[in-house]
Formats: structure tokens, C-alpha cells, sequence
């Protein structure tokens, strides 16, 4: 009889020794366990979610007033920051790892000798969890690119496509046009995909046309409009709403919100009339990592900012705030361009603290120091060898009136928040 893990963390340290390859765009194995699966349905709707960048807060935004109109949801998103749990939510709530383990158990044993990669296997635990619930909505968050993600084996009944930016480039081509073509088969034909940015690419526009796609983008077809304190959106039927301002920080989550509005109008167009809910889930939007503060004194923001059009949405924010003493918490994955990362800050941060993320995916620390020798003065940046030693020295610097910024993925925000939590409180930083 075969021996499984004993707990989750054995279970997730097993799934990636899996498949030889961490990312394979290959459909027809991740196809061939679901159909073993025998799943019928995920939802009676499903909703899926591509883009560059802002995947995860439309997500978040798209549950959160899924959940306050009295509607069943699931959410599978990744990664992860502090949990792999986080990754799939049924009502809000994260899943307990008991279930998970009995999924991981159920799928291993009908894939027989068919290898997934780690996020395959996270894609098919989601789908059956789902199965289960008989869920109202599925909201699916793309995992890299679109055509060729493990999410994009399910026909979605509405896509969003947040935003087209340079990332990925090793996967998904070095130009907006390459990209915007592989985001461009979440389509489904004859069904509507909502564009959150403005201007769209012109391939999605010629894409959408000929796959007979519903195609509708913001400042075109719905709109927005910021206030003081309030923001008002309407829709592409003519609905206009005053609603309360977003949680979420920076204007471009006011896109976002646009898009799931404009999504839920189509395919839950009750939610729209009923304003009280509607608010009350704007209102309820909580996401980990996306220009998150920390403490005001000293002031720590976390982002999980990781490429060009992310790094600079993170300075417009930190414009916006009150000038002071800036230390920066950097690490890096090898396949990210670490100039396009750090010019948008570079003269906001008074000191750099990068950190190597210890993974075959990591950066070391020397060469992303060494990549911003161009724009940086070298006696301005420091080298650890670890995210976590990075935060322990950052932190030992800060005065209580200095701002502290921690970005530039997942992982630099994951092991930040670890280390936050595990130096003792009475030592006056928490």
C-alpha cells in the first residue's frame, strides 16, 4: 500500500518534485486527470480572471460582493503569501488542510502514472472542492498567461482581462502584443470578456471580433469616475451608482472594481439593484499584500509589486504620502528585470536592503545588487543572504518616524510577514 505524506507541507514538498518542469504548457495532462475526476460542474457560473497585474484584487473584489449578495463562491487564486489555504476559499474561507490532504489523496490516486506540475495539482484540488459545494460562482484566478493555464481547461460563462504589461517575457514574448494573445484564449466565443484597463491592445480588440466575443473596456463601455469620498460607476446598460470609496489603495483598483461591476451586471444583474449589499461588499474587500500598512510609527508598507507597471503604481502611491526617512526590503526572482523594478523608486528609497530568496527561482542578492549599480550608488545598497536577515537589519535601522517598504514578489512579502510575526512584541516594533 502506498505511503502518503503525514501532513500538508510533506504533501506540497512532494508535489513539486512531481513534474521535471515547474511551469509546463502542456493542457492534455491536467485534461486527462479532471475527465478521471468525473467533476460535472465547478459552479453554476464561472469567472475567469487574467491579466498582468490586478488578478488578485478582482478577484477579492468579485467575492466579497459575490458573498454579501447571499451567493455561494469559490475563489482560487495563487500564490500564496503566508498559506497555501489562501489559495482556495469557499465563502471567504480558506480551506481546512484536512480537505486539502483528502483531495491530494483522491487525485493522486486516479492521475496513475500522469506527473502534474505543483500549481496543476493545486488547479484540480480547487476544482473538486468546488464540485462538492454546488457553488453558485467560481471565480478563477489565471495562474501565467491564459491560453495554456491549467485554470483554462474550465469554459468560463464571463472573462476579465485586468491589464496587459511586460512580465513573464520567458513564457509569454517579449512584446504587449505576444502577451495580449496568450491572455486573449481565457475567451470563450460568443461570451463577454471585460477589459479593465483603458485602450486595449488592438490584437484583443481583432481577437475578440473574430472569436465572436462580447468585448466591452472601461472608459469606453462602462466608466468611472473618482471623488472625494465617494466613486461612481456606469455601467455599459446605462446603470450609474454612487458607491463608497474602495479599501484598497491606488486609483487603478478603481478599474478593477469597474470590471467586476461590469461582470456581475451581466451575469448577476440583481446585485446591481441591490445597493445596500452592493456597498456592504465594497466595504468588506480585504486582500493581503497590496499596499498594506503595517504599522504608522515607523511606518511599514508591504506591497507585492513585481514588475514595471506594478513597481510604478507602488511609487505613484508612495507619492501620495507624506515625505520621509525611506528604507526598502527588496528580493527578486531570476526571471524579472530588476531595473524596471527599481528605477520607479529609486529616488524615494534612501537605503536598499536586498535580500536573496532561497529558491531555484530566487535572485541572489550580489547580482541584484550588481543590476542596480547603473541607477543606485553601491554605498546606498546592502546584500543578505536571506529575505529574512534583509528584514532583521532594515528593521534594527528604522526610527519611528522612517518608512519602510517591503516588495518585489510574493516571496519577499511572504518571508517579511514570517519574520514580523516571530520577533517579540515587546520589543517596541509591532
Amino acid at each position: 500500500m502506498k505511503k502518503y505524506p503525514s501532513n500538508l507541507q510533506e504533501w506540497l514538498d512532494w508535489q513539486q518534485t512531481l513534474h521535471p518542469q515547474n511551469i509546463d504548457f502542456k493542457l492534455e495532462r491536467i485534461k486527462s486527470v479532471y475527465e478521471k475526476l468525473n467533476i460535472k460542474s465547478i459552479a453554476d457560473k464561472v469567472i475567469i480572471v487574467a491579466g498582468t497585474n490586478g488578478k488578485g484584487s478582482t478577484v477579492a473584489i468579485l467575492e466579497s460582493i459575490l458573498y454579501e449578495n447571499n451567493l455561494s463562491v469559490g475563489t482560487f487564486t495563487s500564490p500564496h503569501i503566508k498559506r497555501y489555504n489562501e489559495r482556495i476559499k469557499i465563502n471567504k474561507e480558506e480551506v481546512s488542510s484536512d480537505d486539502l490532504i483528502k483531495s491530494f489523496k483522491i487525485i493522486d490516486k486516479l492521475r496513475d502514472e500522469t506527473t502534474l506540475t505543483y500549481f496543476e495539482f493545486a488547479t484540480l484540488t480547487a476544482f473538486y472542492l468546488f464540485s462538492k459545494r454546488k457553488l453558485d460562482y467560481a471565480v478563477l484566478e489565471v495562474g501565467l498567461g491564459g491560453r495554456l493555464d491549467a485554470t483554462n481547461i474550465i469554459d468560463s460563462n464571463l472573462s476579465i482581462i485586468t491589464s496587459i504589461g511586460i512580465d513573464h517575457t520567458e513564457f509569454l514574448g517579449t512584446t504587449i502584443d505576444s502577451i495580449a494573445l496568450e491572455k486573449a484564449g481565457v475567451m470563450r466565443p460568443f461570451s463577454p470578456c471585460i477589459y479593465a484597463d483603458h485602450e486595449p491592445p488592438a490584437v484583443l480588440l481583432s481577437y475578440a471580433k473574430k472569436n465572436g466575443s462580447n468585448f466591452l473596456y472601461n472608459q469606453n463601455d462602462f466608466f468611472t469616475k473618482i471623488q472625494n469620498d465617494s466613486w461612481t460607476w456606469k455601467s455599459y446598460s446605462g446603470n450609474e451608482l454612487v458607491l463608497p470609496l474602495l479599501p484598497l489603495r491606488g486609483d487603478f483598483q478603481y478599474n478593477h472594481a469597474a470590471a467586476a461591476l461590469q461582470a456581475l451586471e451581466i451575469t448577476e444583474p440583481s446585485i446591481i439593484n441591490d445597493t445596500e449589499s452592493l456597498k456592504k461588499g465594497i466595504e468588506n474587500i480585504a486582500l493581503i499584500g497590496r499596499y498594506q500598512k503595517i504599522t504608522s510609527s515607523p511606518e511599514i508598507i508591504i506591497d507585492v509589486a513585481h514588475n514595471a507597471d506594478s513597481a510604478e503604481k507602488l511609487m505613484d502611491n508612495i507619492g501620495r504620502e507624506e515625505k520621509k526617512n525611506t528604507y526598502a526590503v527588496v528580493g527578486i526572482l531570476k526571471d524579472k528585470d530588476v531595473y524596471s523594478l527599481i528605477k520607479p523608486m529609486a529616488n524615494s528609497v534612501d537605503r536598499w536592503f536586498c535580500g536573496t530568496i532561497n529558491s531555484e527561482r530566487g535572485m541572489n542578492a550580489v547580482e541584484i545588487k550588481s543590476r542596480m549599480s547603473s541607477i543606485i550608488n553601491d554605498d546606498e545598497v546592502l546584500t543578505f543572504d536571506s529575505i529574512y536577515h534583509a528584514c532583521a537589519e532594515a528593521l534594527k535601522s528604522l526610527g519611528k518616524d522612517d518608512r519602510l517598504i517591503v516588495y518585489g514578489s510574493f516571496y519577499t512579502v511572504s518571508e517579511f510577514l514570517d519574520y514580523y510575526e516571530s520577533i517579540d512584541k515587546n520589543r517596541g516594533i509591532m
